[in-house]
C-alpha cells in the first residue's frame, strides 16, 4: 500500500465513522453511480422544450376563461414568468403573451405543443424518479398508465401556477395591512415553501412507481421545495442589488441560454434532493471511497442497481459477493 492509498483509506475510515460526512458522500456517490448528470440533462432539455408551448397554452386558456378580467390574466401570467429570474420579462415579450391572450391559434398551437413537449417532460420525470429509486423495470408503469401520469403532471403545473398567483395576492394583501419588509418576505417564503412541498410531493407520487412507499417521498419534496425557494430568493437578491437594469443578452439568444441555465440548476438541486431521500430511506450509507472491502451499503446499492434490470415477473436475479 503506497502513501497516497494509505491517506485515502484513512480519510475513508474517518468519513464512515461520522454521520454527516458519510451521508453527504453517499449522496454524491449515488449521484455518480446513477449517472444522474444524464438525467439532469434530459430534464433540462424537455423542460426547455415544453416551456414556450405551455406558456402559449396558458395565455390562450386565460384569454378564454378570464376574458372579462384582464387584471387577473396579467397577474397569473406574471406569476408564471416570475419563476424565471432575470429573463422572465424578456420571455413574456419574446413570445408576445400580452398580444396572444385572446388568440385562438395561440391556444391551439400552445395546447398541441404543450401536449407534445409536456409528454417528454413527464416521461423524463418518471424515468428520473424510478431510476433514482432503483425501481425494477418490470414494476414501472407502462402504457397507458405512464401517459395518464404525464397528463396528471401537466395538470399539476397549471394548478401550481394558479396557487402561486393566489399566494402572491395574499402577500400583497398583507403589505396593504402594514406587513412589509422582512416580515413580508418571510411570509412569502414560508407560504411558497409549504405550497411547494405539496406540489413536489404530489408530483413525486404521480411520477414514481407505486412500490415506493408514499411516506418515503416526503423528505425529497421538502428538500426540493426549500432549495427551489432558496434559489429564487438568491436570484431576487442578485437582481435587486447587481442586475437592476439587466436585459437578456442578445434578445432571444439570451432567453435561450438563461432558460437552459436556470432549468439545469433547478434540475440538479432537485435530483440531489431525491438522491438524499433515497439514501436515507434505503440506508445506503456509509459508502466506501476505495474498495475492497465493500460496506453493507455498497452491497445493498449494487444489489438494487442489478435488480433494476428485471423486466419480467418470472425473471429471477441473484447477486453474490466473493470475499
Amino acid at each position: 500500500m503506497n502513501q497516497l492509498e494509505r491517506r485515502v483509506r484513512t480519510l475513508d475510515a474517518w468519513q464512515q465513522r461520522h454521520r454527516f460526512p458519510a451521508f453527504t458522500f453517499a449522496v454524491i456517490k449515488k449521484f455518480g453511480d446513477d449517472q444522474a448528470g444524464n438525467l439532469v440533462a434530459l430534464l433540462t432539455y424537455f423542460a426547455f422544450l415544453a416551456t414556450f408551448p405551455l406558456l402559449l397554452a396558458l395565455s390562450g386558456i386565460l384569454g378564454m376563461v378570464l376574458r372579462g378580467n384582464s387584471l387577473l390574466q396579467a397577474s397569473i401570467q406574471t406569476s408564471a414568468l416570475a419563476q424565471f429570474p432575470i429573463i422572465g420579462t424578456q420571455l413574456g415579450s419574446q413570445i408576445g403573451l400580452a398580444s396572444l391572450g385572446h388568440s385562438t391559434p395561440a391556444l391551439i398551437i400552445g395546447t398541441v405543443g404543450a401536449i407534445l413537449g409536456g409528454r417528454g417532460l413527464g416521461n423524463a420525470l418518471q424515468n428520473t424518479l424510478n431510476t433514482l429509486w432503483n425501481v425494477p423495470k418490470v414494476a414501472r408503469p407502462g402504457f397507458p398508465s405512464n401517459y395518464l401520469r404525464t397528463f396528471g403532471l401537466l395538470a399539476l403545473l397549471g394548478v401550481g401556477t394558479v396557487v402561486n398567483t393566489a399566494t402572491a395576492s395574499l402577500v400583497g394583501a398583507g403589505e396593504t395591512l402594514g406587513i412589509s419588509g422582512v416580515p413580508s418576505k418571510t411570509l412569502a417564503f414560508a407560504l411558497s415553501t409549504v405550497i411547494g412541498i405539496g406540489l413536489f410531493f404530489a408530483a413525486f407520487r404521480i411520477a414514481t412507481a407505486k412500490i415506493i412507499a408514499t411516506r418515503d417521498l416526503l423528505l425529497g419534496a421538502i428538500l426540493s421545495s426549500i432549495t427551489w425557494q432558496i434559489l429564487l430568493s438568491l436570484a431576487g437578491i442578485i437582481i435587486s442589488n447587481n442586475l437592476k437594469h439587466a436585459q437578456a443578452l442578445a434578445g432571444f439568444f439570451g432567453v435561450v441560454l438563461g432558460l437552459l441555465a436556470w432549468f439545469g440548476l433547478q434540475a440538479t438541486v432537485t435530483v440531489y434532493a431525491i438522491e438524499a431521500d433515497v439514501v436515507r430511506a434505503h440506508h445506503l450509507w456509509p459508502r466506501s471511497i476505495t474498495q475492497p472491502p465493500l460496506t453493507s451499503a455498497d452491497k445493498e446499492f449494487l444489489i438494487e442497481a442489478t435488480t433494476v434490470e428485471k423486466r419480467r415477473p418470472e425473471q429471477k436475479i441473484v447477486v453474490k459477493f466473493t470475499e
